[in-house]
C-alpha cells in the first residue's frame, strides 16, 4: 500500500493542489469549532450542536473521539466505531498530555489522509484505467471534488470521507485486474467487503458488484459464492445485530433493528423533484436558499434554484455523463460504474432509504459522473478535445468559486452562543 501510494513525477503538481485544497477547508472549520472542543464540557456541545448545521450530516465523530462509546448506528455502521476506538485513545494520551481535547485536530487529520489518497487514486483511475490525458485527469479530479457534496464530505465529521476513499480505492483496485486481466481472490473479497461494508453496510453490495465484474462467471462458483460472499455477509449481519443488542437503547429497537432502519424510507414528495433538486441537483450544486440546512430542523424537502442558469449547469453536466457512458459502453469498467449507479437510485428513489437528504449519500455514487465523462476526452479529434476541456474547464471554475465562496461564508459566520 505504501508502495503504491508514492507519487510519480507528474502526481505532484495535483497533489500539491489538493493538499492545499484539503488543507485550507480543514482549518476553516477546525478554527471555527475548536474554542468549543479544547475544553470540552456538555455546555459547549450544546453550542455546538446550536451552531453546527451543515445539512443532514452528523458529527458524531466528534462526540465518540471525545468520549469513546457504540454511539453510531451499528446496523448501518456496524465496524465504524471499532475502527474510531484507536482514535479516542490517542485523543485521550493528547488530552492528557496537553489539557486540550483533540478530537477535532484527529478527525481534521483523518479527513485530509483520507481526501487526499481519494484525491490520488481518482486521479489515476482516469489516466492509468480509462486512460486519458494528464490534463484531462487533473481537470476531471477538480471537478468532481468541487461537487457539492463531495466538497462537504471532505469536512465533515462523518463517515462519508472515509467511505469515499474507501470505494475510489476499491474502484482503482478493480479498474487495474481490469486492465491487467486478473482477479479478486477469495480473501480480497473479504478483506474488502469487512473494510468498506463496516463503515457503511449497504456499501458492502457495491464491493460485490465490483468482484462480479472484474471476476465474471467465476464469481457465481458455488466455493467462491460461499466462502467470499455468504459466510462474510451472515458474520457481518451477525456481528451487527449482536451489537445492536448491547447498545443503549430502547427494547422495541433491540428486538427488531430492522424497524428503526424504516423510519428513513420513503417520502411523498415527488420523485421527479427529488431527482431534479436534490439527487443530481443539490449534489452537485448548493442551493442558495437554505444552504446546507437540514430536513430535520427547517429546511423543505425540496428547495429550487433562484438562477436558471444552474438548471442549465446541471442539464450539461447529465449530458455530458450521458454522452461519456454512451461511448464508453463496450467498457466493462463503465459496466461496473451503471452497476454502481443503478444500485443506488434503486435504494434512495425507487426504495426511498435516506430520500429526503439523498444529497448527503452522494459520496457513494457520485463519482460515477465523471467517470463517466472521461471517455469523451478519449476522442482524437482535437477541436471536439478541446472543446469539450473548455467547456468542462468553465463549470469547474464555476462550481469552485461558488462553492469556495458559500463554504468560506459559513465556516467563517460568527458562532451564536
Amino acid at each position: 500500500m505504501m508502495r503504491r501510494c508514492c507519487l510519480s513525477k507528474e502526481e505532484r503538481w495535483p497533489a500539491l493542489y489538493a493538499l492545499v485544497f484539503i488543507l485550507s477547508y480543514q482549518y476553516l472549520i477546525i478554527s471555527k469549532f475548536f474554542c468549543l472542543f479544547a475544553d470540552f464540557s456538555e455546555h459547549n456541545w450544546n453550542v455546538f450542536l446550536r451552531n453546527y448545521h451543515m445539512s443532514g450530516f452528523d458529527p458524531i465523530t466528534y462526540d465518540v473521539l471525545s468520549d469513546w462509546s457504540m454511539r453510531y448506528d451499528v446496523v448501518r455502521h456496524p465496524l465504524l466505531a471499532l475502527v474510531m476506538y484507536p482514535l479516542s485513545l490517542l485523543n485521550n494520551l493528547l488530552e492528557q498530555l496537553t489539557t486540550v481535547n483533540c478530537a477535532q485536530l484527529i478527525m481534521g487529520v483523518l479527513l485530509t489522509v483520507c481526501t487526499f489518497l481519494a484525491f490520488l487514486y481518482f486521479y489515476r483511475i482516469l489516466r492509468r484505467v480509462i486512460g486519458i490525458s494528464h490534463l484531462s485527469s487533473f481537470l476531471l479530479t477538480v471537478f468532481f471534488f468541487s461537487f457539492a457534496y463531495i466538497w462537504v464530505s471532505t469536512l465533515v465529521a462523518d463517515h462519508f470521507g472515509l467511505s469515499l476513499f474507501l470505494l475510489i480505492y476499491l474502484l482503482y483496485q478493480s479498474g487495474m485486474k481490469l486492465k491487467n486481466h486478473e482477479r479478486f481472490s477469495i480473501w480480497e473479497t473479504i478483506f474488502y467487503f469487512v473494510a468498506v461494508a463496516g463503515v457503511t453496510l449497504s456499501n458492502g453490495v457495491i464491493v460485490f458488484l465490483c468482484v462480479w465484474v472484474v471476476n465474471g462467471r467465476s464469481f457465481f462458483q458455488p466455493t467462491f459464492l460461499l466462502k467470499a460472499v455468504v459466510i462474510p455477509s451472515v458474520c457481518l449481519l451477525s456481528f451487527a445485530y449482536l451489537l445492536n443488542l448491547t447498545t443503549d437503547k430502547a427494547p422495541s429497537e433491540k428486538e427488531n433493528p430492522i424497524s428503526e432502519q424504516m423510519e428513513w424510507v420513503g417520502t411523498k414528495v415527488s420523485r421527479t423533484d427529488i431527482l431534479v433538486e436534490n439527487f443530481f441537483g443539490e449534489s452537485i450544486q448548493l442551493h442558495r436558499q437554505n444552504i446546507l440546512g437540514d430536513v430535520l430542523i427547517k429546511r423543505p424537502v425540496v428547495v429550487r434554484y433562484t438562477w436558471p442558469i444552474q438548471y442549465v449547469v446541471e442539464a450539461v453536466i447529465i449530458l455530458l455523463f450521458l454522452w461519456g457512458a454512451w461511448q464508453g459502453r463496450r467498457e466493462r469498467f463503465l459496466w461496473l460504474l451503471m452497476g454502481i449507479l443503478a444500485f443506488n437510485i434503486l435504494l434512495h428513489i425507487v426504495i426511498g432509504f435516506g430520500i429526503e437528504e439523498v444529497y448527503i449519500m452522494a459520496a457513494h455514487w457520485l463519482f460515477v459522473i465523471p467517470l463517466s465523462i472521461a471517455w469523451l476526452l478519449t476522442t482524437q479529434r482535437r477541436w471536439l478535445y478541446l472543446s469539450l476541456l473548455m467547456l468542462i474547464g468553465a463549470i469547474t471554475a464555476y462550481l469552485l468559486i461558488y462553492h469556495g465562496y458559500w463554504l468560506h461564508y459559513y465556516l467563517t459566520w460568527p458562532l451564536a452562543k
